[in-house]
């Protein structure tokens, strides 16, 4: 990589590892949180994580996508430096602000990821540009060792409410680091859903669906799977997510090492391991079959979203580069907003192992569609 480009790589790191090692500890804290110390049931607990998803779409959707560079530059600063505050009204919370704080996380969060991710792709050279999104992906998968290994530390001597102060310090280098981060630089930049590249963005979506169903329900219940079925205590129930993202994250590292040519063959294997995992999942075994099943869940989680995200960037030119990412971005939170309120609805009838199973439906029905409707086209090689 041209060493002109090292400082930019730097700040998209740095920024991602900050952005989502917070992210992801609210996403799997708050249903732990609600559920041993504020006493929610498993609908109230999906039904929260729907509100949260609902607000970052709304974001994505109709608000980030329509402003213009320097207004959306503005709103990713202030949504950066609200994720500070919104730790510490998440520690204040109780039965009823916490629905209003998951919401108002869900928003900011809403203006900061696809504005991330779109200045990760904002080079002409394609091969720069494909590192640069690997390294992105690296740094997200980093940042989910990261977290969970330290919030299972901390959860050794503190409760789950502390842990939101905790992360502070981890979610301060984003709003330092957001002053840095670059926009498109062109007059006119296409938001309109009938003016961008709809094929490049629906297949972008229909891969990363392949995946996202059952990584919605791993984000929000595995933990309490592990506590609810194999009796494990809490710290150890967390620390299933750390084997599942080093795993990942050592996928995304021979991504940007080899960034792949041709999607299709990763597309399938990552298939192939998403079923497998789940299947093992559900079935009646023992703790040590959780651990296994979330290692080889981690491997798919490492390779489907940046090939979604190298797709975009394969298909798309600058000008409307912003808007898809943005719609990318929402139609994948449509899943979190409907899948986890249902999935904890249905607990209450049909138990977990039978409903995890079940997720491997979607799986191969979602790989079946993709490869007939894309397989051929030009944004899967180069």
């Amino acid at each position: 990589m041209k060493l002109r480009y090292v400082g930019l790589a730097l700040i998209i790191a740095f920024t991602t590892i900050s952005m989502r090692s917070v992210n992801n500890m609210i996403s799997t804290t708050i249903p732990l949180f609600s559920k041993y110390e504020l006493n929610f049931s498993s609908s109230e607990i999906g039904l929260l994580t729907s509100l949260s998803f609902l607000s970052t779409f709304v974001a994505t959707t109709f608000i980030n996508p329509r402003l213009r560079k320097d207004a959306r530059k503005l709103i990713f600063i202030l949504s950066s430096f609200c994720i500070i505050i919104i730790l510490v009204l998440f520690y204040y919370s109780n039965t009823f602000t916490i629905w209003i704080f998951s919401i108002f996380a869900g928003f900011s969060y809403g203006f900061i990821t696809p504005n991330i991710i779109t200045s990760s792709s904002l080079f002409e050279e394609k091969d720069i540009a494909e590192r640069i999104l690997a390294i992105y992906s690296v740094s997200l998968s980093l940042s989910l060792i990261i977290g969970p290994s330290f919030e299972t530390y901390l959860l050794n001597y503190f409760d789950y409410r502390h842990i939101f102060l905790l992360f502070i310090p981890i979610a301060i280098p984003l709003f330092l680091l957001s002053f840095f981060i670059r926009f498109p630089e062109v007059k006119r930049e296409s938001y309109n859903f009938k003016e961008i590249n709809k094929r490049v963005l629906f297949a972008s979506i229909l891969n990363l669906l392949i995946y996202n169903i059952p990584f919605s329900i791993l984000t929000v219940f595995a933990a309490i799977y592990s506590i609810e079925v194999y009796h494990v205590p809490g710290t150890i129930a967390y620390s299933i997510y750390i084997p599942f993202f080093v795993v990942s994250f050592l996928t995304r590292s021979y991504m940007a090492y080899k960034p792949f040519k041709n999607l299709k063959k990763p597309i399938t294997i990552s298939t192939i391991f998403t079923a497998l995992g789940i299947i093992i999942l559900a079935l009646p075994l023992n703790f040590y079959a959780v651990i296994v099943a979330m290692i080889l869940l981690g491997i798919p989680h490492g390779a489907i979203y940046p090939m979604s995200t190298i797709m975009i960037s394969r298909g798309t030119d600058i000008k409307e580069r912003n808007a898809v990412n943005s719609y990318f971005v929402a139609f994948g939170n449509i899943i979190a907003i409907v899948v986890p309120p249902l999935f904890g609805y249905l607990l209450s009838y049909f138990g977990f192992r039978l409903l995890i199973a079940s997720l491997s439906i979607p799986v191969v029905f979602f790989y079946i569609l993709f490869r007939k409707r894309y397989f051929n086209e030009k944004f899967l090689y180069r």
